[in-house]
């Protein structure tokens, strides 16, 4: 418009419809650049959903495999335990106090039986909570 006579109505309605398209263009790019930006946010939504689903998995699989470990080794361990009580009892006739020490570890295999019979399904149906996401993915210490 410096350059021209501002008398030229010509000359301004071309100047003001270039302005005009020019703005148009602008306010179209605009629309497009939210529209990308709001595809970006929901791909990056899906990938978040889809990287927890994945790290839910994962730690549900490692705790299930933990509490089948706690169960064999449960179950090792009171085979063991009551076992050696049995070999205690079976001497009772020569020692009596040897016979009630393998009374006592017997007892003691049924109570550890008794307190940690809850510790494997509780466990599992942690790993299944996680999984579904009812229950929030367990952290270990630091």
């Amino acid at each position: 418009m410096l350059e021209s006579d501002i008398s030229n109505d010509r000359a301004i309605a071309k100047l003001e419809n270039a302005v005009d398209a020019a703005t148009l263009r602008l306010s179209g790019l605009s629309d497009a650049c939210a529209a990308l930006a709001a595809q970006i946010a929901d791909a990056e939504q899906e990938v978040a959903t889809e990287a927890e689903r994945e790290e839910r998995n994962a730690v549900a699989k490692d705790i299930t495999a933990t509490a089948g470990a706690i169960q064999e080794e449960l179950e090792s361990l009171l085979r063991e335990i009551r076992s050696f009580g049995e070999s205690l009892v079976a001497v009772d006739h020569l020692a009596f106090d040897v016979g009630q020490g393998g009374r006592f570890l017997k007892r003691v295999a049924g109570e550890i039986e008794v307190a940690l019979g809850v510790a494997v399904p509780q466990l599992r149906g942690l790993a299944a909570a996680v999984e579904r996401g009812e229950a929030r993915i367990p952290r270990r210490p630091a």
